[in-house]
């Protein structure tokens, strides 16, 4: 699953997981009844379970969503570019030193 489809789904679990969750609160609180599906009453703890469930492939699928590839880490912007900057002296260098051994080779 691409990273687009992560966010998609990480959003839509999140709402079934507030959904859930406020109507365990509401039936708590008297608002509502117990849902009956199936010739069942289906209680309050069930609803907390679902909310529970749902919060977490909530946040799994936002951690492969929203993740970076792997292998670079975050830096902040002015810690990147000090990080190109010695990475370019460092090419910079090499470069010259194989310039140097040209030059003394041929004198």
């Amino acid at each position: 699953m691409n990273r687009e489809a992560c966010k998609f789904f990480a959003g839509s679990f999140a709402a079934l997981a507030y959904a859930h969750a406020a109507y365990a609160v509401a039936t708590s609180s008297g608002l509502v009844d117990e849902p009956v599906f199936l010739g069942r009453r289906w209680g309050v703890g069930y609803m907390w379970t679902e909310a529970a469930v749902y919060s977490a492939l909530s946040v799994t699928l936002g951690y492969l969503g929203w993740r970076g590839p792997r292998g670079t880490a975050q830096l902040p912007p002015s810690d990147r570019q000090a990080r190109d900057a010695v990475a370019e002296t460092d090419a910079h260098q090499e470069t010259v030193q194989e310039s140097e051994k040209g030059t003394a080779a041929a004198v």
